[in-house]
């Protein structure tokens, strides 16, 4: 059918992060969100032999790599003290993305562990305040259809 697409919006898209006593909260007026991609390592398995005189590489480990979220920033408001807080913990905190999955309401969730990285405001003089936060995964995700 011309025209027609299954293209959705991340409209409603939620993010949660655990608080001290490893609540999952969620980050109040999220306004942008990039949960990262993980990648395979390689190292290199060439030998003298090596089909067509080709380098050869394995697969090691999985790099759950970097991400980040953006806020609207309203300075001592539970989520700026909620992100404020896990950015001078150092011990990584549970994590669940909530993203729609078709527009007829299905939800998609990615969930894990996270470390807070940076926490930077941004202060505009004739626009909304924000806050951008870099994120560092850790571990395995899970990622499946929500609940």
């Amino acid at each position: 059918m011309a025209g027609e697409t299954d293209a959705i919006t991340g409209f409603g898209s939620e993010f949660h992060l655990a608080n001290a006593a490893g609540v999952l909260t969620e980050v109040g007026e999220l306004i942008g969100l990039e949960p990262g991609s993980e990648e395979w390592g390689t190292t290199e398995a060439t030998h003298f032999k090596s089909p067509g005189r080709r380098r050869e590489y394995i697969k090691t480990l999985i790099e759950t790599g970097q991400g980040s979220f953006q806020v609207n920033w309203l300075p001592g408001k539970p989520t700026d003290a909620l992100i404020s807080d896990a950015h001078q913990d150092p011990a990584a905190r549970a994590f669940k993305i909530i993203v729609p999955a078709d527009n007829e309401g299905g939800t998609w969730e990615i969930g894990g562990h996270v470390n807070v990285l940076s926490r930077t405001p941004t202060i505009p003089m004739d626009d909304r305040m924000t806050c951008q936060v870099t994120l560092q995964f850790t571990g395995e995700r899970t990622e499946a259809a929500g609940a």
